[in-house]
């Protein structure tokens, strides 16, 4: 990015400056260029230094110049441009001169690969007619070369060095042409000497010292020493080594330190292996400064890239290149940059976030993601045909047809601007039409025309609100739309520390939707059914219940809805998987877990009231089965650790919580009450719930409950005899208000109650003698009473107990009980919470 000094920046640029600058690129500003302003000058002067480099695309001269003008012109809601001047002034001569570096680095490393190539051919004899046809070849191809013709005989040691390079790094491979060669072909030369039958051993002494110092000549100096060099004595050879070397060298250093030393020893060693050796440490030097240089030419192509928005593909392969060997970085210097100018651009849509800018029969449209190659959903990002701080967009399907707006003929429509993918024309219109300019950030970027910041890129079906000017999110992604789980797994770090590695390929089916297996859990591809339209997404679920409970449903398609993650329940104790609008019916269908209930499935009116009521944290908890069916009827029910929810048709939802529930669960549930026909309904005294085999009624006090059923009276006239007490009730009196007490049981009539039924197992307690009713009498002193009026409208009920007794209760919740649990004759009988102890619970004596 370009820094603005100010100082500089002040003012515009001259024509002199603007001059200066155009010849930089061998230009001759005429009057049409030295009037343009600053910003179009700049970019003028990209659209020049980018035709030169066209003709060599993969060793462009000016690729700091391009890039310090787009940095310049990027620069928005500055209309003067001040980047664009400071560009003119000094930026562009800067930029310039890292260019020329890079060029002249580029080419002396060019001939320095070529000369050392030549050289190590002529040392096993290759002739230049042979050799010159595979200069252009890469080290490692021209290593083979080297091998294929070295002698089997003659060039055994450097037929063995070239196989060992060969199998080595690319660094080794280079050593081997520059100095490794040599070596080898001087024991080959000493080897072939040993073997010559007709030479003395003076003589052959004499070669292979020779030799020695023709090797050591050109290990560190890089020449082809004459015979007047190859028979200097030793110490003269140092000296001469040690005045030619550059003075920085390592090999200047060593052949000094062969000089200086008092052993002649040294310098033979310098002959014979020093030269070599450091000679191959100023070769790893070399090779560093090199290396170093790539690490900031691709530190700065990718910083552009990253400032771009739109070149993550080129960015990820400059973190891949930095983060590799040297070799990687000169690959990706020389080639790698160029073939990683492609990506594809998805877009949000109605229907999901899986769709692709997709080139279809010369228009633009939106295609939804699909495994395999697809070209046609792959774009080439290049700098603005109209504009080099915008991009254009060019078809990999269609080479040199681009995304473009037909401006003359389809003008733009509320904000959306619809394009084709059309041919370049080579027109000035064109270019400008086919210039599209970006805002937005790395995770999402919007889509302008040149020509129209209001207006931008619309295909069918993408989201948008043209009535707040906001255009679709578009999403720069790999060339090759990556499989939407992919996609996920990679852009969230926890999600992969959660699932693990992957462990299989993606599993599609007919509509390319499926699942991926991870270590931990898998990854789905689901279309969520929103009714109107379908939406495509992913969802991970993890190994264990849930994904066992979903698998036995056969997956998320059979489910329907719109799927969800799994995630913790809300009291984080469980996990879930919520499916909304599921086509088993109701409004969710929930795949839920916790360690002490398992996994279990809730849905439809059941489980919308599950929902409703606060769901796991609500009154019923975890489930702790699926739902069921019950009898023949259609009623279904689920059980939850504090409750049952009943669907029971035509009559709808009936629940049982608390502790009504676990009266119904300590009594056998539907076994021993059947299913639930009302849910808890207050009376005076109780909370009462009725089943089908009979109630349980919770007090209101002390949540004490008590399971019974009523009982049908077949007789005309009975008594009443206590359970503890072993007396009967008797009314004290025949007036009105007379209260009941215990007596021991006789004929007396005042022990004697006709029995009327008003139907429903109710019944009007007649006391025989006076002729009155058996009635609760309320009182402003507790506890409320058995007594009688005259109305004989106040009915009672006998229900089940114990032991085949009886209790006698009323339409408030109360039951009848001998005050004080006293057994005594006279004591009062009175009215109170059925607690289910013996004193509340009597026999039916009939009488005639």
């Amino acid at each position: 990015m370009v820094n603005v000094d100010v100082a500089v920046a002040a003012g515009p640029s001259t024509e002199v400056e603007k001059g200066t600058a155009a010849a930089l690129l061998g230009v001759t500003a005429g009057q049409d260029l030295l009037d343009l302003s600053d910003r179009d000058f700049t970019s003028a002067m990209y659209r020049i230094a980018d035709e030169q480099d066209k003709p060599r695309p993969t060793e462009p001269e000016h690729q700091k110049v391009k890039q310090a003008a787009i940095d310049a012109l990027t620069v928005l809601n500055d209309p003067a441009c001040a980047p664009c001047t400071t560009y003119i002034k000094t930026g562009m001569a800067a930029a310039h001169q890292e260019d020329v570096t890079i060029v002249n680095g580029r080419r002396q490393q060019q001939e320095t690969e070529r000369k050392t190539k030549v050289e190590a051919a002529r040392t096993i004899g290759l002739t230049e007619d042979k050799y010159a046809p595979e200069l252009g070849r890469t080290v490692h191809d021209f290593i083979v070369f080297i091998d294929l013709n070295a002698d089997n005989h003659k060039d055994i040691a450097v037929h063995a060095a070239a196989q060992a390079a060969l199998r080595g790094s690319a660094e080794k491979q280079w050593s081997f042409l520059a100095v490794e060669i040599f070596t080898a072909h001087k024991d080959d030369v000493a080897r072939l000497t040993q073997e010559d039958t007709e030479k003395t051993q003076a003589e052959k002494d004499r070669i292979i010292a020779e030799e020695k110092k023709a090797t050591a000549a050109y290990q560190s100096l890089g020449i082809v020493a004459d015979d007047k060099m190859r028979k200097l004595n030793d110490d003269d050879f140092c000296r001469t080594i040690y005045r030619l070397a550059p003075k920085d060298s390592e090999v200047f250093i060593a052949a000094r330190d062969a000089v200086l030393s008092l052993e002649p020893t040294d310098r033979t060693k310098f002959i014979e292996t020093g030269a070599a050796d450091a000679r191959q440490r100023d070769i790893d030097n070399e090779l560093r400064r090199r290396d170093q240089e790539r690490v900031k030419q691709i530190t700065a192509i990718r910083d552009a890239a990253k400032r771009s928005f739109m070149h993550p593909d080129l960015v990820d392969a400059a973190n891949v290149a930095l983060a590799g060997t040297s070799i990687d970085r000169e690959r990706f210097l020389r080639v790698g940059q160029y073939q990683r100018q492609a990506q594809s651009l998805r877009v949000d849509a109605w229907q999901g976030f899986e769709f692709y800018l997709t080139e279809q029969n010369g228009d633009a449209v939106m295609a939804p993601w699909k495994p395999g190659n697809h070209p046609e959903q792959s774009w080439k990002i290049e700098p603005g045909l109209g504009a080099p701080e915008c991009f254009s967009f060019q078809s990999v399907s269609r080479p040199n047809h681009y995304l473009h707006w037909r401006s003359a003929t389809e003008p733009v429509i509320h904000r959306r601007m619809y394009a084709h993918v059309d041919p370049t024309d080579g027109t000035p219109e064109f270019a400008a039409d086919a210039t599209w300019c970006v805002s937005g950030g790395a995770e999402q970027i919007a889509i302008h025309p040149l020509k129209g910041s209001s207006a931008y890129l619309y295909v069918t079906g993408a989201l948008d609100d043209p009535s707040l000017v906001r255009g679709p999110a578009w999403h720069v992604e790999a060339p090759n739309p990556p499989l939407p789980m992919d996609r996920r797994y990679s852009a969230d770090k926890n999600l992969r520390d959660n699932l693990g590695k992957p462990i299989g390929d993606a599993v599609l089916d007919a509509n390319n939707l499926g699942y991926k297996e991870y270590e931990k859990g898998r990854l789905y591809l689901t279309a969520g059914d929103y009714g109107t339209y379908k939406r495509v997404a992913v969802q991970v679920v993890y190994n264990g219940p849930i994904l066992d409970k979903l698998l036995s449903l056969g997956g998320p398609n059979p489910l329907g809805g719109v799927f969800s993650d799994q995630v913790p329940t809300k009291d984080g104790k469980g996990q879930v998987v919520r499916i909304a609008k599921p086509t088993s019916g109701g409004q969710n269908l929930y795949i839920m877990w916790s360690p002490s209930t398992g996994a279990h499935i809730i849905y439809g009116t059941v489980g919308d009231l599950w929902t409703s009521s606060g769901a796991e944290t609500g009154p019923y908890g975890y489930p702790l089965a699926d739902p069921l069916p019950y009898g023949t009827a259609g009623i279904v029910y689920q059980r939850y650790v504090s409750g049952s929810i009943y669907y029971v048709p035509n009559s709808g939802i009936r629940q049982v919580t608390g502790e009504i529930h676990k009266k119904f669960a300590a009594v056998g549930f539907e076994a021993g009450m059947g299913v639930p026909l009302t849910d808890e309904t207050k009376l005076d005294y109780v909370w009462r719930q009725t089943f089908e085999k009979g109630r349980i009624d919770k007090n209101t006090v002390g949540a004490f409950t008590v399971a019974y059923s009523t009982v049908t009276i077949p007789h005309r006239a009975i008594q009443f005899k206590g359970v503890q007490s072993g007396r009967c009730v008797q009314m004290a009196g025949t007036q009105i208000g007379a209260a009941a007490e215990l007596r021991d049981c006789s004929s007396a009539p005042s022990q004697v109650f006709d029995v009327i039924s008003r139907s429903d197992n109710k019944y009007v307690l007649k006391n025989r003698e006076s002729g009155k009713c058996l009635v609760h009498l309320g009182s402003a002193e507790a506890p409320p009473i058995l007594s009688q009026d005259g109305l004989c409208t106040y009915t009672w009920e006998f229900t089940t107990a114990a032991d085949n007794t009886l209790a006698l209760r009323d339409r408030t919740g109360l039951v009848i009980e001998a005050k004080g649990s006293a057994t005594a004759n006279g004591t009062q009988v009175i009215m109170a919470w059925d607690v289910a102890l013996p004193y509340m619970r009597w026999t039916v004596i009939p009488v005639n």
